[in-house]
């Protein structure tokens, strides 16, 4: 998939960020993209599952645990997009709670030298 506009990233830039997505290092716009892209992207979408199967599957395989990885990839996606989409209600709240402080501190003014 190549990318179709300069805010999105090819998927060169997207497969340099999936050792951060394994390891759960990534900003929520970077996840947000990442994420978007992955579940568009066949190749990319192979990329991080074969990393993720050298990453952590061989590990569990080890540990004598059962690995689906179409499972276990798809758990992985929507746990990331669950927490972008939590993040990004808690700053637009942060977001609204902050303009009302400044709304109410504005009209205090106005109000003290008004009146």
């Amino acid at each position: 998939m190549k990318a179709n506009s300069k805010n999105r990233r090819t998927c060169k830039e997207i497969q340099s960020l999936i050792p951060g997505y394994l390891s759960e290092k990534l900003t929520v716009s970077e996840a947000r993209e990442f994420t978007g892209h992955i579940r568009k992207c066949r190749d990319c979408r192979e990329e991080i599952e074969i990393s993720y199967l050298l990453d952590q599957g061989i590990a569990r395989v080890e540990r004598g645990e059962t690995v689906n990885l179409h499972a276990d990839m798809e758990r992985m996606l929507e746990g990331t997009e669950e927490a972008v989409m939590r993040l990004t209600q808690f700053r637009t709240a942060v977001y609204l709670v902050e303009m009302t402080a400044v709304f109410v501190l504005i009209a205090g003014v106005l109000i003290t030298y008004l009146f």
